[in-house]
């Protein structure tokens, strides 16, 4: 994910110069689409009424153009092909196409690299009817640029259904100029990473699960007396995951998002007082030997639960069966288990919210089937799509009886690239995917625990504040470490507060504020 931001990050201004020349050229004329589109007015089309049908809210269908072309970001299911099926040849996109009534033609971006096909891809004017694009900063600059249709009418005329996929406050925030150019690709999973503990060695030596942030700390003092270890261990090795790694710890003192309300505005926590608290915590434990020493130069801590080198570490919940099945495959065994993130002083503590996402579904504004688009998404949003993308064909891929559906692991292994065709997930159908992964045990033991909303997520393009917002978390990430390591004494902490305003931190949160107040 840190990997796309960068690369989003330098193809931006690519983007831009490319969407810029389109425009002046006049490749972005308003109705090229829907002038193609009405004239088809008199052939049959069962694409609306497919999905509608029975929908007393539905207005009267208009006619679309049957041809769709539907252009998604890259997804590792698109290696699981096997045989003669291929992502346009298989029974589940045939399936598809018979129930919406469209010929769909899904293309997808390429691994590497994206936002410079998408760029591309504008420019030659030869775009798709759907795309999907990572990052908020690209979406808005095409949005600012003129590239993207607005699709408040479709979505009031067309797509009653997107509601399964996007709330008001999720449309709200991909308004640019008072229009929605995107559905937000709706994210199921609530939380990522969690807090691992080595359970077996807890109990062991006979240790409770810690609660509080005082207990966490007697609990490794006592994991170091006896086992000579450092019992955390932490990686941050890679820009933006100093965050990830810190997130339970720093949660206990109310600064694990960038952003917290304060006397009703928006602050960076990452120049609080309690932020500088934080530091010293992290400091002393660090001196003290209970955190891992390398953790500024580590890209991973799988091996030293693996290894019994630590005892605890903040671990992604899709990467634990990883060091599960690691553990039970060592002679001495081993258990892994999430603890709840210690409590702080105040009551506080959590986990990140990772419910937004940051991917949006768009219809170019040169599009040729800009109705078409619009049912065809309206025909992926209802239930019974949703459960065809999910599970597959009832009979085949599943069974269902009395309403309860049962797939066996061989028949969800048998077509892992079902993932490829939703463009918005649901709670249920992420739930089916885990389950039939084995991955749901890993996973909901984390949903107990408070999840942290960082409230910018939330906000439309704000310049000041994006523009700066990657040089001032890098800023921190280096200060915090240094801090945290006695590089650079906490006594000069007011200084690198003063540094991170000067740097575009005040200005950039000033910025946030004017939205904040306006919501």
């Amino acid at each position: 994910m840190l990997k796309t931001k960068k690369r989003t990050k330098r193809t931006a201004v690519g983007i831009g110069v490319m969407a810029f020349m389109l425009l002046a050229a006049g490749c972005g004329g308003n109705d090229s689409g829907n002038k193609t589109a009405d004239k088809t007015e008199g052939q049959p089309t069962s694409a609306a009424t497919a999905s509608d049908k029975g929908d007393a809210k539905s207005t009267e269908q208009a006619k679309a153009l049957k041809d769709l072309k539907i252009t998604r970001l890259y997804h590792g299911a698109m290696e699981t092909f096997k045989g003669a099926d291929t992502i346009n040849s298989n029974r589940l996109i045939d399936k598809l196409r018979e129930a919406s009534g469209f010929n769909i033609q899904y293309e997808a971006l390429p691994l590497e690299n994206p936002s410079q096909k998408i760029s591309i891809i504008f420019a030659s004017g030869d775009v798709p009817d759907i795309m999907t694009i990572a990052g908020k900063s690209d979406y808005f600059k095409l949005a600012k640029q003129g590239a993207l249709e607005p699709l408040d009418d479709l979505i009031a005329k067309e797509m009653p259904n997107v509601s399964n996929m996007a709330g008001q406050e999720a449309l709200d925030a991909v308004k640019f100029d008072g229009k929605i150019y995107a559905i937000p690709y709706r994210q199921a999973q609530k939380v990522g990473n969690g807090l691992l503990a080595r359970t077996d060695v807890l109990k062991e030596l006979g240790l409770k699960e810690p609660g509080t942030l005082d207990e966490f700390y007697e609990t490794m003092k006592t994991i170091k007396e006896k086992k000579n270890i450092a019992p955390l261990s932490i990686a941050t090795s890679n820009p933006g995951y100093f965050f990830d790694g810190f997130t339970p710890f720093a949660a206990a003192f109310g600064v694990a998002t960038p952003t917290k309300i304060k006397d009703g505005k928006l602050v960076f926590s990452w120049v609080q007082p309690e932020y500088k608290e934080f530091l010293e915590t992290m400091k002393k434990w660090y001196d003290e030997g209970l955190l891992d020493q390398e953790f500024a130069i580590k890209k991973g801590t799988q091996d030293t639960l693996i290894n019994g080198t630590a005892v605890f570490t903040p671990m992604y919940w899709g990467s634990v069966p990883e060091i599960d099945n690691a553990l039970k495959e060592k002679k001495e065994g081993g258990t892994v288990g999430f603890i709840a993130p210690p409590v702080g002083k105040n009551g506080e503590s959590g986990l990140q919210d990772s419910s937004i996402s940051t991917t949006y579904i768009i219809i170019p504004k040169q599009a040729k089937n800009k109705l078409g688009a619009a049912q065809y998404l309206n025909f992926l949003y209802t239930p019974e799509t949703d459960e065809l993308v999910n599970y597959g064909i009832e009979g085949t891929d599943y069974t269902k009886k009395d309403g309860v559906i049962t797939q066996t692991p061989e028949q969800s292994a048998n077509i892992p690239w079902r993932s490829i065709y939703p463009l918005g997930d649901t709670d249920a159908g992420f739930a089916a995917r885990l389950k039939a992964k084995g991955l749901l045990p890993y996973y909901e033991p984390l949903l107990q625990y408070k999840k942290l909303r960082e409230e910018t997520n939330y906000a439309p393009s704000v310049e000041a504040y994006d523009a700066k917002f990657t040089e001032l978390r890098n800023y921190m990430e280096e200060n915090s470490m240094k801090f945290i390591m006695g590089k650079r004494s906490l006594s000069e902490f007011d200084s690198y507060v003063k540094d991170f305003n000067a740097k575009g931190g005040q200005d950039a949160i000033d910025a946030m504020n004017a939205w904040f107040a306006s919501k």
